[in-house]
């Protein structure tokens, strides 16, 4: 099984959602996709989906997943590498109305750059980040290093603070 998470945002990932159940109805990957819907106006008609799920159910989920797929969510994100995951990030995008800016795009770098997820920025990349996700698991190590992240995603979003005018 493929988990994918869409998490709590209001705006919804209907680009992620539609690209999933193009996947799941192609059947490219020969795998099931269980999909984590939040707030999608889409609803696929291929993939098995829920809008909610509780903390627990979401940790079940990404462990017993060959791989994970999430929107580019702090908490998402760490909680999969927690679990020893290599997640595949899609960064949801303000110019497509995904989220209000594009602070999910340097959190994304940081976290690929750094080794420890796979980027998505287009979904025809999907297939093979998801194949490449599939042979990874979390480097030794991770748990330190995504507190590092976090606290490089603190800072990032207190200089963004001190540049908006008030």
């Amino acid at each position: 099984m493929i988990f994918v998470m869409m998490g709590t945002e209001i705006h919804p990932f209907d680009r992620l959602a539609r690209a999933i159940d193009d996947l799941q109805r192609s059947d490219v990957l020969g795998e099931e996709f269980f999909v984590q819907l939040g707030s999608c106006t889409y609803e696929p008609r291929t993939s098995r989906f829920a809008r909610f799920l509780s903390f627990g159910e979401i940790c079940e989920n990404i462990q017993r997943a060959g791989a994970v797929v999430t929107h580019a969510g702090a908490g998402s994100t760490l909680v999969c590498i927690q679990q020893g995951k290599h997640p595949v990030m899609v960064p949801r995008r303000a110019r497509w109305g995904e989220h209000v800016d594009e602070h999910q795009v340097p959190f994304t770098e940081r976290l690929a750059g750094s080794g420890l997820a796979t980027a998505v920025y287009e979904m025809d990349q999907l297939p093979a980040a998801i194949e490449l996700a599939r042979s990874r698991t979390t480097l030794t190590g991770a748990g330190a290093r995504a507190v590092e992240l976090t606290r490089w995603l603190d800072g990032y979003w207190q200089s963004i603070e001190r540049r908006e005018p008030r």
